[in-house]
Parts: C-alpha cells; sequence; structure tokens
C-alpha cells in the first residue's frame, strides 16, 4: 500500500530498522566518518533532531532509509522516541 501523501510519526527507537547496519571495524576503517558521526551526535544531543527520519514501513517494521547515523546517535544517547518521516508503507 502506497501512501498518497508522506505522514509524520513518532516513533520508538527501539523499533526502527537499521537500512544500512555498519560493523564497527566500518567505522575504524573510516576515522572520518567517526568524526562526522561524532558531530551528528552532538548536535541532537544540544539541539535535538532538526529533521526526521525519513522510513518506509515493511515486513521488517520501521526501515530508515535516510537518517542511520541519526539513529545511531539516538540509540548511544539513549533517547527512547523520533520524529520520523513515513514515505511509504507496503
Amino acid at each position: 500500500m502506497s501512501l498518497s501523501a508522506n505522514m509524520t510519526k513518532e516513533l520508538l527507537v527501539k523499533e526502527l530498522v537499521f537500512g544500512v547496519n555498519r560493523p564497527q571495524r566500518w567505522w575504524d576503517e573510516h576515522p572520518k566518518q567517526q568524526k562526522i558521526f561524532e558531530c551528528i551526535k552532538e548536535s541532537i544531543k544540544n539541539d535535538g533532531m532538526e529533521k526526521p527520519l525519513e522510513v518506509i514501513k515493511d515486513k521488517r517494521g520501521y526501515v530508515v532509509e535516510v537518517g542511520n547515523q541519526r539513529l545511531r546517535a539516538l540509540l548511544d544517547l539513549g533517547i527512547t522516541t523520533a520524529p520520523c518521516l513515513v514515505t511509504k508503507e507496503m
């Protein structure tokens, strides 16, 4: 089922699924990306989320299509909910 208009919902972070899940070794091999991630994390900690995660809903649940680093930051910070823009439901 496609949505005719995108819907924003506040979703539980623990129920979100990474669209791209990078193993720790990827981060270790890309220290520049780790610095970018730390900046994202600090921004969320100080200012909150500036824009919602973009997710699709499928048989796995709500899958993050845009915002996987922000999802990782939310988990690291212990934040329990996140604004999510649901772009498609299947």
